[in-house]
């Protein structure tokens, strides 16, 4: 681990969800490897009132001693500040994801390569292309235009989405699979449609933005309704989703909903 995490007084004021056998649960607690971390760095939420926000998205990913940085905000120097006091160092971890090449996902990226260019980053394809074109191509990159493995339990859906390309990151367990997103553009009902058709990794709790701003409530119930059918039983809706649309979701999945925010520490067992 890079941080302290000081999970359990953050865990009891987000709230506990007992499910047993072998449903995901939140758990109380911070130091299980069998249990997926994700700490949220960067979002325009607060939790933490010590970390800065601003518009954008960014997280830290670890599940059995593996550690991965999804996404990497809008400002580098914000980004920068808010892992220090997190306590995160990118030096120490050796892969980067980053779901699309919108600006308020991407600001960290160049200086994450420069004091770690030995580090791994996937990136969505039409992405790479531009960096690529730009002469700004990190070292160590792979474009994933498909759904597949990436290294340890990290998988991702691949950009090849009718909407926008965008990919997802699927971290596999022994329950299922947790979801991240960036903003979900594509669709999170197509994202987690994804990792079950195209990973055969039945997804239980999505976390991340889900850009349903201005989306009419009628429709946030049906896409809820979808994604329940689709076995997700918790989620943590956050950046670009909406007040409106984040409130709905809240009510949909009652004690499965996740508050997000700079600061927040989520455990799914």
């Amino acid at each position: 681990m890079t941080k302290k995490t000081g999970m359990t007084g953050l865990l009891f004021l987000l709230g506990l969800l007992t499910i047993h056998a072998l449903e995901p649960t939140r758990i109380e607690g911070g130091t299980n490897k069998d249990a997926v971390h994700v700490t949220i760095i960067y979002d325009n939420y607060q939790l933490d009132q010590n970390l800065e926000t601003d518009w954008g998205f960014a997280c830290l990913v670890e599940y059995q001693g593996k550690q991965l940085l999804f996404d990497a905000g809008r400002k580098a120097d914000l980004y920068q500040e808010n892992l220090s006091k997190l306590q995160i160092d990118p030096r120490e971890i050796p892969t980067l994801f980053i779901s699309h090449e919108h600006g308020d996902h991407t600001a960290g990226l160049p200086w994450i390569t420069e004091i770690n260019p030995s580090i791994t980053c996937y990136l969505p394809s039409p992405y790479a292309e531009q960096l690529k074109g730009r002469g700004s191509l990190p070292p160590n990159s792979q474009a994933v235009p498909e759904a597949r493995h990436l290294y340890g339990p990290f998988y991702s859906t691949g950009d090849n989405f009718e909407k926008f390309r965008e990919q997802g990151l699927v971290v596999k367990t022994e329950n299922g699979g947790v979801l991240i997103t960036g903003c979900g553009h594509p669709g999170a009902v197509e994202m987690v449609a994804a990792a079950k058709n195209e990973l055969g990794i039945e997804v239980h709790t999505v976390i991340g933005g889900l850009h349903l701003m201005r989306t009419p409530g009628e429709k946030i119930n049906q896409i809820a309704e979808k994604l329940k059918k689709l076995g997700v039983k918790q989620i943590c809706p956050t950046h670009c989703t909406g007040d409106e649309s984040i409130a709905l979701l809240k009510e949909a999945f009652g004690d499965g909903y996740i508050k997000g925010g700079t600061g927040t520490e989520i455990v799914i067992q």
